[in-house]
């Protein structure tokens, strides 16, 4: 019931564009993936993915990277959750369409304990922009001893 991680390495991919927003000058990919020490090749995959979704754009050329699509404020963490794993499931039988011994006509006492998990985990990253996380490691940093 973790996420993997490719969502974690795409929102520290974004919280540094998130930073510089609105920055002129893209990040290339070798300072992101040298910063966030996540490796060059799958960061590459990653924000492919995340341009496909429209989370960032990206430039060619010499000094050419990757830049915020839109401003942080509208770019939640569901978003790239989405983009990446297709969504928050805890358990299989809720996911649409899986194969799960669990059949879904009968009656379940955890089923809708799962479906209240996964509403609020869904509720939870909906609500929660890379504005608010950048601010948040803003200050994390400011008062680190």
């Amino acid at each position: 019931m973790k996420f993997g991680v490719g969502v974690d390495y795409s929102l520290k991919a974004l919280l540094m564009l998130a930073e510089r927003y609105p920055a002129a000058q893209p990040l290339q990919v070798e300072v992101i993936a040298s910063a966030q020490n996540i490796p060059e090749n799958y960061l590459r995959r990653l924000l492919i993915a995340l341009k496909r979704g429209g989370l960032v754009l990206s430039q060619k050329g010499p000094s050419g990277g990757y830049l915020l699509a839109r401003p942080p404020s509208r770019i939640t963490m569901e978003d790239v959750v989405e983009l990446i794993e297709g969504g928050y499931v805890p358990v299989e039988c809720l996911e649409e369409g899986s194969n799960s011994p669990c059949r879904r006509e009968q009656a379940c006492a955890m089923r809708e304990v799962w479906r209240q998990v996964r509403d609020q985990v869904t509720s939870i990253l909906r609500g929660t922009t890379l504005e608010m996380l950048a601010s948040k490691r803003k200050s994390a940093l400011t008062f680190q001893i």
